[in-house]
């Protein structure tokens, strides 16, 4: 975000509201059990955050 939004009296800032829909939300509840499967499958997380940590390269 660039600071001087801060300044502009008629702006509003609402962060992540462009994933606040029913067909995204379901989308990122899907791709999270998703990940759940895949790392109890002992496949490990589809989409890591971090990759070292987890133990697991990109796929």
């Amino acid at each position: 975000m660039h600071p001087d939004l801060l300044t502009v009296p008629n702006v509003v800032l609402t962060p992540h509201i462009a994933s606040a829909t029913v067909p995204t939300r379901l989308a990122m509840a899907n791709l999270a059990a998703d990940n759940l499967i895949a790392f109890f499958g002992g496949r490990g997380p589809l989409t890591p955050v971090n990759q070292p940590v987890a133990g697991v390269r990109a796929r």
